[in-house]
């Protein structure tokens, strides 16, 4: 074949209301600054996640968290960075329904970026994409845990991970390409540590065939694995995604990965990016060392060091154990207490106070729902029912 295959991956990407203006205008130098724009402006093939709607509607789908979309107009920004290809099936792509989706469809075939991962049905999902650079054949394909965005009869919706059919898909797509590249939109936001469960699915994906995998949605670095000479990145963390006006440090960082695929395999290389106040730039220190420290436990717990594990489950524990008030609440009902409590204790304090309400076997109670497959299912239809007799 001839020359290498240049492939520059950056992670969760959209419009905020703090720089619709820079997108507007298609003004990457301001948003990016020249070295990110000369990175991408050097690759073969550019690819992001898309988190959210493009359209100029206001019919906003009922959920528990942000609905999220950009003019139309503001996809210059990202047609003016380079990118080719996109990812659809993520959390927020669906957050405008069926109109946000079809305006989001003509918004990108307009501005000529391919996207996958989503349809028009249950029965169109638009999985992968194969392209061919180079002489070779490259696949992305791209799935995500279901969030408010399953595909139904004639509706609109995302590639939802199920494991025996992904992996089949896989195995099959293996066959046909020289690499295969999977973007899996899941795992804990704000996590910076992978769980027993995402490590087992990416080892499946990686032994049905993927070369690289690819976590986002967590708008967090995580760990990156070589797993049979296969490239598994836990987390790749933001690239352009201001939803939140001030996040803490390790929120401010991102990564932009880049692929050399050659005939000899594929090399990959992740870039540090720093949060700016409407966009983002490249690192020059590339202050990688935490996550490199991340990936030395993590390579630890693989090796079967039970010291290493029980660090690494405790720092992933401690991650989740953000979303404790959240949580807490929601199951607490309408409760005029607690609403007093919310505006006297700081957040800290107030997911304490949450814990302190619950005796031990409630909590027994709420884990086995939560635990067990099939209370897991009850759970979900009993509120399923209750929603859909107080519309």
């Amino acid at each position: 074949m001839s020359d290498n295959t240049k492939v520059i991956i950056a992670g969760d990407l959209f419009p905020m209301p703090c720089n619709y203006d820079l997108f507007e205008s298609g003004d990457v130098q301001s948003l990016f600054g020249e070295k990110l724009c000369d990175m991408f402006s050097s690759a073969d093939l550019r690819v992001c996640n898309l988190e959210g709607a493009f359209t100029d509607g206001d019919t906003m789908i009922e959920k528990a968290g942000p609905n999220i979309k950009a003019p139309t107009a503001a996809v210059r920004g990202v047609r003016a960075l380079g990118i080719d290809y996109a990812t659809l099936g993520n959390t927020h792509s669906m957050d405008f329904g069926a109109q946000g989706y079809f305006d989001t469809c003509k918004t990108l075939d307009d501005a000529g970026i391919v996207y996958f991962g989503w349809g028009k049905d249950k029965d169109s999902i638009k999985t992968h994409v194969t392209i061919e650079n180079k002489g070779r054949k490259i696949v992305l394909y791209n799935v995500t845990e279901q969030f408010e965005n399953a595909p139904g009869k004639g509706q609109p919706g995302v590639h939802l991970y199920d494991e025996y059919r992904v992996c089949e898909e896989l195995k099959t797509l293996r066959e046909s390409c020289n690499a295969l590249i999977v973007f899996y939109h899941g795992g804990i936001e704000g996590t910076h540590y992978n769980s027993d469960v995402m490590r087992k699915r990416f080892h499946r994906m990686a032994d049905c065939g993927a070369d690289v995998v690819i976590s986002q949605h967590t708008h967090a670095v995580g760990e990156q694995e070589i797993y049979k000479g296969k490239y598994l990145l836990y987390g790749q963390g933001n690239f352009c995604f201001h939803f939140r006006k001030e996040v803490t440090p390790l929120l401010a960082e991102g990564l932009v990965l880049e692929l050399d695929i050659s005939d000899k395999g594929i090399n990959a290389k992740p870039h540090r990016i720093l949060r700016t106040e409407k966009g983002c730039v490249y690192d020059e220190k590339q202050q990688l060392d935490d996550f490199y420290e991340r990936t030395k436990e993590h390579e630890k717990l693989l090796s079967g060091d039970e010291n290493a594990k029980k660090a690494f489950d405790e720092a992933f524990a401690s991650d989740c154990d953000n979303w404790a008030g959240t949580l807490l609440w929601a199951m607490r009902g309408q409760n005029p207490d607690d609403d007093k409590k919310r505006s006297e204790l700081a957040p800290d304090k107030m997911t304490e106070y949450l814990k302190s309400c619950y005796t031990r076997t409630q909590l027994l109670a709420i884990q086995m729902f939560l635990r067990n497959e099939e209370f897991n299912e009850v759970g979900k239809r009993i509120i399923d029912n209750i929603l859909e007799n107080n519309k």
